[in-house]
């Protein structure tokens, strides 16, 4: 900052020049001290310069009336994938702002796993100029694991070269935690490159316990999100990672703010969304509603501000944000009222941006770049490429079974729910072979296309439990993102697999050779260009489709689209084959004599 600014800044607070705008009369929420108290706000080019109840004294050419409303700063998150929206960089600024998120830490490794840095580069330039303040992590886990073909590899370089841009702010969840506890030489690297440039790492530490979660954790990573129970959530805070909770679709809030508020005073607890679906952010919103789902669960208002503003700042070292106080950049929401959480006013970098849900400021959405489209490098499929020929004409087989189990009853504990129906068996069943083809019954079929023009490779399996009729095909896969397809016969499979490979990447479910819903994603297979209304209403659409053809679903996120994530227990299935992801090791579909 210019010695100039400094003086000016000074000036505006001692009211020798006229501040840019002041709020008058709010209750502002002080993050330092926990109280909330009369004050007014000062604010001068886009700067905090005077807080308190003689701030509402000085002279101001924008004056906003802040009668009956909380202040509190902009809400900060700090882990999550824009790719899960469906939209671009830009679009989803759009969406989220009016929701009081006024800047983001987003871990691009799904464009990542499709095109690589240049993936993560093109996410940081359509970002560039927005009113939402965004930042990236790099990439740590690009492919996942050896099990999957993704469309590129993130190395150790990369992840230096990376960190010298603008707009980086750190290393992505480390996700492949078993090479870290190995020793894996590239997962070494890449955790001494976070080291040796002093930068945050955050985390991925599903399950891990005792000296597991102490050698993760000693070996770097400052964070977690994988958070599903408060035992598990209270060893992480106890050694001293941040630990960042989710909302009540992936999270029994409720028993877990009742452990917490057993805990003296935690210090570390974040609030983060991770994976928003569109229909979701269109229907509940971003932040605010983790913030208000923990409010109105028990948590003390004051404490979730902080766990969504100054602790998310700490732990980003972005020491300017997340506070109210002078010298902070001025990004401030009012609210009606701190147990609802009802956003009115959006103020960033001292712009009012938005107001009761509505997006006031304009900006340039460009484009996003080009070469992200035809990522699906495939030619529309023939019907052989969609049916699995058995060895014997007639008789029965052996196979080995991906069994998606439902829960057994409805369950209030979501996170409990999303972990059963993820957690595959694989298990070992009958299926009738009748004049050369398999007679499914109750399974079903999946496959897994190459999509990135590497090998071309296709993986296949049966599963039970994923699919009771027609077909699903889809390019949102985790973290791969090849091509996926479900079904219960091969006509629907072929025209849903076409469907997908026609748009250039995105989902598609038929039934019976008739389109029930679609979702066009040409870029990297991931997100269109589309805005928050329309990619949110063809989620909704999906989901109904979702519920015709016996496609489980969970609101946080559709199976479907982690069938292939090789880190998740027990049994996936890659391009390159089945998985057994406890053993690490490949097994074929036909179980041997």
């Amino acid at each position: 900052m210019q010695p100039d600014r400094i003086r000016e800044d000074i000036e505006a607070a001692l009211g020798k020049r006229p501040l840019t705008t002041l709020i008058k009369n709010v209750d502002l929420l002080n993050v330092f001290t926990g109280e909330i108290y009369p004050a007014s706000i000062g604010l001068y080019r886009g700067k905090i310069v005077a807080v308190g109840p003689k701030a509402g004294e000085l002279r101001s050419d924008l004056v906003i009336d802040g009668t009956g409303k909380t202040a509190i700063p902009g809400l900060i998150d700090t882990h999550l994938h824009i790719e899960s929206t469906m939209m671009t960089p830009a679009n989803f600024a759009a969406a989220v702002l009016p929701h009081g998120t006024t800047t983001v830490v987003a871990d691009p490794h799904e464009i990542g796993n499709v095109l690589g840095k240049e993936g993560v580069r093109m996410m940081v330039d359509n970002s560039k100029g927005l009113p939402l303040r965004t930042f990236f992590f790099a990439p740590t886990c690009v492919p996942e694991c050896g099990a999957v073909t993704s469309g590129a590899e993130i190395t150790p370089a990369d992840v230096q070269e990376m960190l010298t841009w603008d707009g980086i702010a750190g290393l992505g969840e480390v996700m492949d935690f078993p090479g870290v506890l190995s020793g894996n030489d590239k997962m070494m690297r890449i955790l001494e490159t976070g080291i040796r440039n002093k930068t945050v790492i955050d985390g991925h530490a599903v399950l891990l316990t005792g000296n597991e979660l102490s050698a993760y954790a000693a070996a770097g990573p400052e964070a977690d999100h994988e958070n599903f129970n408060a035992e598990s959530a209270i060893e992480k805070l106890r050694t001293g990672m941040y630990v960042k909770l989710r909302g009540p679709h992936i999270l029994d809030i409720k028993a877990m703010v009742s452990a917490l508020n057993k805990i003296p005073k935690p210090w570390n607890i974040i609030l983060v969304t991770d994976d928003v679906m569109p229909d979701n952010l269109l229907n509940f919103g971003h932040l605010d509603f983790v913030c208000r789902s923990f409010i109105q669960a028990g948590m003390d208002p004051v404490e979730a501000v902080r766990a969504a503003t100054s602790r998310p700042a700490q732990h980003m070292r972005f020491f300017e944000l997340g506070a109210i106080a002078p010298g902070k950049i001025a990004d401030i929401v009012l609210i009606d009222k701190l147990e609802t959480f009802n956003i009115d006013t959006v103020i960033a970098s001292g712009a009012v941006v938005a107001k009761h849900g509505k997006l006031l400021t304009q900006f340039n959405r460009s484009t996003f770049n080009p070469r992200a489209k035809n990522s699906v490098k495939m030619k529309c499929l023939t019907s052989e490429y969609v049916q699995l020929k058995p060895p014997i004409e007639n008789g029965r087989l052996k196979v080995n079974v991906i069994d998606f189990t439902s829960p057994q009853k409805e369950m209030s504990d979501m996170g409990l729910a999303f972990l059963q129906l993820l957690l595959t068996k694989l298990e070992e069943d009958e299926i009738e072979v009748r004049n050369g083809k398999y007679v499914l019954g109750e399974l079903s079929v999946a496959l897994v296309f190459e999509r990135h023009g590497r090998t071309g490779a296709r993986g296949s399996g049966f599963v039970r439990g994923l699919i009771t009729k027609g077909a699903v095909a889809t390019t949102v896969a985790h973290d791969a993102h090849n091509l996926v397809v479900a079904g219960t016969n091969p006509q629907d499979m072929l025209a849903a697999a076409n469907q997908v490979i026609q748009y250039g990447g995105g989902v598609a479910a038929f039934k019976d050779g008739r389109i029930l819903a679609s979702i066009e994603l040409p870029l990297a297979g991931l997100m269109s260009e589309e805005d928050l209304s329309l990619v949110g209403h063809k989620m909704m659409e999906m989901r109904q489709a979702f519920k015709e053809l016996g496609v489980p679903d969970h609101p946080y996120m559709p199976l479907i689209s982690l069938f292939t994530l090789s880190v998740i227990p027990h049994v996936r299935l890659t391009d390159k084959g089945l998985f057994d992801v406890d053993h690490q090791k490949f097994v074929e579909s036909l179980v041997a004599n």
